[in-house]
């Protein structure tokens, strides 16, 4: 295994591996050359010596806590095909088209929590594009798709706080199919982050 550093010299990089002694480094060695080329008549060039230092820092992993499950609500099926949008941001739900009803229950967003080393830049990616929600004890189904972030505009890119945390919603499009069978539906999707 190879240990290699990286020196930024005025946007220059240079690599060290483990032939090259790392004991100058490159700015040092640049202001060196400098001094030896503007001096050599006048002293002999000598040697010397300077004590490079290694750094790390190692993030720990973000974990991810559920709150809450994505709700849209109870609904009576129409005849036309049927869409309602729930906004993470408010937890509103919004007719989109078609003339099923929104009876009851209360539309939720999903929200979850992360939890990781304070200040560190994270990107929330929702897995899936779409997924159906299957009735429970049948195979009817009905799809959520476009879902969004809350956060304007769905912001994909967030910073925990300096307590390490995060709060994030998210929310989707509903589309109910015309004389959708009676039923609970289900279905399940995947949230992934990732950390720098």
């Amino acid at each position: 295994m190879h240990l290699l550093a990286l020196i930024s010299i005025g946007g220059k990089v240079e690599q060290l591996g483990d032939n090259q002694p790392a004991t100058r480094p490159g700015f040092a060695r640049a202001v060196y050359y400098i001094f030896a080329a503007g001096c050599c008549f006048a002293h002999p060039a000598q040697a010397a010596n300077s004590n490079g230092e290694a750094r790390v820092t190692l993030n720990e992993g973000v974990n991810i806590t559920k709150n809450a499950d994505l709700h849209f609500g109870n609904f009576a099926a129409g005849t036309t095909l049927s869409r309602f949008r729930l906004t993470p941001d408010t937890d509103t739900l919004n007719q989109l088209s078609g003339n099923a009803v929104s009876i009851g229950g209360t539309p939720t967003a999903a929200s979850f929590s992360a939890f990781g080393s304070p200040l560190s830049a994270i990107r929330i990616t929702v897995d899936s594009s779409n997924i159906n929600l299957v009735r429970v004890g049948g195979s009817d189904t009905m799809r959520v798709d476009q879902f969004r972030l809350d956060g304007g505009n769905g912001t994909r890119n967030r910073t925990l706080s300096a307590a390490g945390t995060v709060n994030y919603k998210v929310g989707g499009r509903l589309t109910i199919n015309p004389n959708q069978a009676g039923g609970a539906y289900i279905g399940s999707f995947a949230v992934t982050i990732d950390y720098q």
